[in-house]
């Protein structure tokens, strides 16, 4: 209250012990140190909150609006520029897949199928709804469509804008969200799991710090309404992304970005008692959540095939959720024992409780104890997969959201079959399992599919020359049985990532566990291409507070990150644009690319923060040892 008029001077006590950590802080002049006072005073004539410049408060307040306006300004002067030649010759600033899109909508128009385009290999109800303006060319006055802002040639990337620009004003309102809860829980800590020591001491630091909260307040930071339009509606590189042309805003980040909202709606907690957990609730019930996140993720699998990776850390989130619901609404010790480690209502002590006198087991434990993972013990591993396909499986939440997943994304593919003929399920899904491309690839496997390339069409123009069937030799030399194999080697670490993810973070922080999903998918893809880092970057916002950007090692893994980076460009500059013969060096460049995001991800595991609430939770390691439920401080 006197820092809200600092137009009065007035005086405050402060302990003595208070940090001295500001230079308004001043004792009283000229008294001995015996005479002085143990309280020192602060004079508040001096506070005036800073004003913010008009920009600034600009940028702050309508990031929304000023992200969708620059996107739309380069959107149409970008093209007009560097595709006519006017800027940089040779040079095309248009995707050449948005060329792709517009192609297949003009064959919609003229009642053919979108696939007649050569490499259109997306849904068909892409090209059907930019097809949109072709139906309507002239209006009622004459009006030509073709030249206005809405004609093929911008329609669609008008579109994929306002998509970025949402997913954009999605992210931020998540962060927002984030940040709203995570003050809640600090301002009501749970009085039941602390001792009484550490309340004391907490209480004294939190007085003596009130007055520097008020400073630090005073002190002009970055906003955080700024930095979370900085991470998307202001980042150059999704602006880039669809300005030039591509749908990835539209099919699959808003659905991922809207399917993630609705997962974590659960997040305001309500506390029952002093002697119960907390109880999560949101404003839907979890099974409705259930219902709509299916469908949006139903929506996203048939728009773009990599958002299946998803599904069970979904499953788990929604497992977990409606479990600790009914812990939390049960009225017993048992049940609020279980909520308070890890909100299951099976934990693995009851599965191990059958085997607790198992000879290998046991002769085990006495070895080395039995703390890890039990690799050499199939028993275990088998009570394991048992209590989550229990966990998985038989939580209503759960099983709606995978029905209608499946549901949807199966209806969505016949419908694309029913119109357009097999050509939608080879083209539109298929083909998405076997893609392999080398342009513009930034994938560690990019040189050898080109070398298999020109094998292949080495043979084909051997068998031309013989005469013989050329699609016959063809198909049998283009990728040979040792190929085939060696292309599903990068499978194996995504599939254990994706495990581990699911599993073991999902549960507890499903954001991280999307993001870690996407970038090691990305990461260990045959085929990497810049739109593929949307896919991650989208989700990197929403768990950024939880992961240590300031230790030293972060620092370094992000310049070993950039370093590759310009050196992969700088290389696929000489072979792009001055036609060097430089495809070992690009090669080279993409395996140091590939080394940096590994050391990344690593980077970003090790130094995850935790939640700073003190949360009793059980980890599908703990217990092994014994039947007791073991669990670990979080």
């Amino acid at each position: 209250d006197i820092l809200k008029s600092p137009s009065t001077p007035q005086s405050v006590e402060v302990p003595a012990n208070f940090p001295r950590q500001t230079k308004y802080i001043e004792r009283h002049p000229k008294s001995p140190q015996s005479e002085r006072p143990s309280t020192i005073t602060m004079s508040t004539t001096k506070f005036a909150k800073p004003q913010r410049h008009f920009s600034i408060a600009l940028l702050e307040e309508h990031s929304f609006v000023i992200g969708l306006t620059v996107r739309l300004i380069l959107m149409y002067v970008l093209p007009r520029l560097m595709d006519d030649g006017l800027l940089l010759q040779g040079v095309r600033y248009t995707d050449i897949d948005y060329d792709v899109f517009t192609d297949a909508a003009e064959h919609i128009a003229h009642g053919r199928s979108p696939y007649a385009r050569h490499t259109y290999r997306y849904t068909p109800f892409l090209a059907k709804f930019l097809a949109l303006p072709l139906d309507h060319k002239l209006d009622g006055n004459g009006f030509s469509f073709q030249s206005s802002l809405l004609s093929t040639k911008y329609f669609g990337k008008f579109l994929f804008c306002i998509a970025d620009a949402i997913c954009g004003y999605i992210i931020a309102l998540l962060r927002r969200r984030q940040r709203a809860s995570s003050s809640s829980d600090t301002q009501q800590p749970s009085q039941t799991q602390q001792p009484l020591q550490k309340q004391q001491q907490k209480s004294k630091q939190k007085q003596q710090n009130i007055i520097l909260k008020k400073i630090q307040e005073l002190i002009p930071t970055p906003s955080a309404k700024l930095v979370d339009a900085l991470w998307w509606l202001y980042n150059p590189l999704p602006i880039n992304i669809c300005t030039r042309g591509s749908a990835e805003s539209l099919v699959v980040l808003l659905p991922v970005l809207i399917t993630v909202a609705l997962v974590n709606m659960y997040q305001k907690k309500i506390p029952l008692s002093s002697s119960q957990t907390p109880c999560f609730q949101g404003t839907l019930p979890i099974r409705l959540r259930a219902c709509l996140t299916g469908i949006l993720h139903g929506i996203a699998i048939h728009a773009k095939l990599y958002p299946v990776i998803y599904t069970v850390s979904i499953m788990a989130a929604f497992a977990r959720q409606e479990q600790q619901r009914i812990l939390t609404t049960r009225k017993s010790h048992i049940t609020s024992q279980r909520a308070r480690e890890g909100g299951w209502l099976h934990n693995l002590s009851d599965y191990l409780r059958i085997m607790e006198n198992c000879f290998c087991c046991a002769l085990s434990s006495e070895k080395n104890g039995m703390t890890g993972f039990p690799w050499k013990h199939p028993l275990r591993i088998l009570t394991l997969a048992a209590l989550w396909v229990e966990r998985l499986f038989f939580t209503l939440s759960s099983v709606l959201f995978l029905i209608l997943s499946l549901g949807t994304m199966a209806f969505l593919t016949y419908l694309s079959v029913h119109f357009y003929g097999r050509v939608a399920l080879d083209e539109g899904l298929l083909y998405h399992f076997q893609r392999v491309d080398h342009r513009h690839n930034y994938s560690i496997y990019w040189y050898w599919i080109y070398l298999a390339r020109g094998r292949a069409s080495e043979a084909l123009n051997r068998m031309t020359l013989i005469g013989t069937g050329a699609s016959e030799g063809l198909a049998k030399t283009t990728f040979s049985p040792q190929m085939g194999f060696l292309g599903h080697i990068p499978l194996i670490p995504q599939i254990i990532i994706l495990g581990f993810t699911s599993l073991g973070i999902a549960p507890y922080d499903m954001t991280l566990a999307l993001f870690c999903q996407t970038f090691a998918f990305v990461a260990f893809n045959k085929v990497t291409t810049a739109q593929y880092f949307t896919w991650y970057l989208c989700l990197l916002p929403l768990c950024a507070d939880r992961i240590q950007w300031r230790s030293k090692r972060m620092i370094l893994s992000l310049t070993f990150l950039f370093v590759s980076i310009a050196t992969w460009l700088l290389s696929a500059f000489t072979l792009e644009m001055l036609g060097w013969t430089s495809h070992r060096q690009v090669w080279l460049a993409s395996v140091l690319f590939f080394i940096a995001n590994v050391n990344l991800l690593s980077a970003i595991l090790n130094g995850y923060k935790k939640k700073k609430t003190t949360v009793l939770m059980s980890t599908p390691g703990a217990g092994w040892a014994t039947g007791r439920n073991k669990a670990k401080l979080s």
